[in-house]
């Protein structure tokens, strides 16, 4: 049996041509076998026999392009942990800044329906359900698969939801939420279809969760045309976009929506869209 320093130096070897920064994957891996934080299992002298055999199982599939989320079935975002899988667009750290701009706009509301259009892992339907207790949240999936994800989340993490979240199979662009809801949440597929991604991204994520069209602007339309029939007259809607497109989505919601705002990380990205339906 070996340490952790030896497994991590055969590890970085095996990933050295697979991924951008394999010390950094080898010591996350390593960690998420052990359940230990990457300081402290730097200092594991010994692993058992079955923590080393799933460690160099898990740095074969790294070394194959699987994503890191893919392969310990777990992806953090915000104050969760959520089980993802085959099938389910993983969630991205990028994301947090739209569920920190919309917990921000209902957090004193006395109650808000939300609704997440395209929910996939749930994660930012149930980053709000958990964070707020003054929210009713409906999940609107259309993937077999990524509903699969999508409910294992919400069974996992229903002690921390202050209410039930209704989960509805459907396709967005036959939603109807009937003018039921004061806020409309929404990551639609927005990558062009001719973007190059890293091989992980279009090789194991679903397709259907990634491109929108020529210009990536297809799937957001139909996302915001059902914002339209699910909002509330001075509903909020939040959409995250291309950081090409920012112009574009804001030239779109200005058609029916006021106070239209684009919001852009800390990179000076621009990030997602917002405004209130007139």
């Amino acid at each position: 049996m070996n340490g952790a320093r030896e497994l991590l130096r055969w590890a970085v070897q095996e990933l050295q041509s697979a991924t951008q920064d394999p010390a950094l994957d080898a010591q996350i891996l390593l960690a998420e076998v052990t359940g230990l934080s990457r300081t402290h299992v730097l200092f594991r002298e010994r692993f058992e026999v079955d923590e080393e055999a799933r460690f160099r199982d898990w740095i074969g599939r790294r070394q194959k392009g699987e994503p890191i989320q893919y392969i310990t079935g777990r992806a953090y975002f915000r104050n969760l942990t959520l089980e993802v899988g085959p099938g389910v667009l993983i969630p991205r750290p990028e994301s947090e800044q739209l569920v920190a701009d919309v917990i921000s706009k209902i957090a004193g509301v006395v109650e808000a329906c939300v609704v997440d259009l395209g929910a996939g892992s749930g994660a930012l339907t149930l980053s709000i359900a958990t964070e707020l207790s003054n929210v009713k949240v409906t999940a609107v999936e259309r993937e077999g698969a990524a509903i699969s994800w999508l409910e294992r989340n919400v069974k996992n993490l229903g002690a921390l939801v202050n209410h039930e979240i209704e989960i509805i199979r459907a396709d967005v662009m036959q939603f109807d939420g009937k003018h039921n809801f004061d806020v409309v949440i929404a990551n639609p597929p927005y990558i062009p279809d001719t973007q190059e991604l890293p091989k992980e991204v279009v090789d194991f994520e679903p397709r259907a969760a990634l491109f929108g069209g020529p210009e990536g602007l297809d799937a957001p339309q139909v996302f915001i045309a059902a914002a339209l029939r699910a909002l509330k007259p001075g509903g909020y809607l939040a959409i995250e976009h291309h950081e090409d497109q920012g112009e574009a989505i804001c030239e779109i919601l200005e058609r029916s929506f006021e106070s239209v705002h684009l919001h852009y990380d800390l990179n000076g990205r621009a990030r997602f869209s917002s405004g209130v339906l007139k």
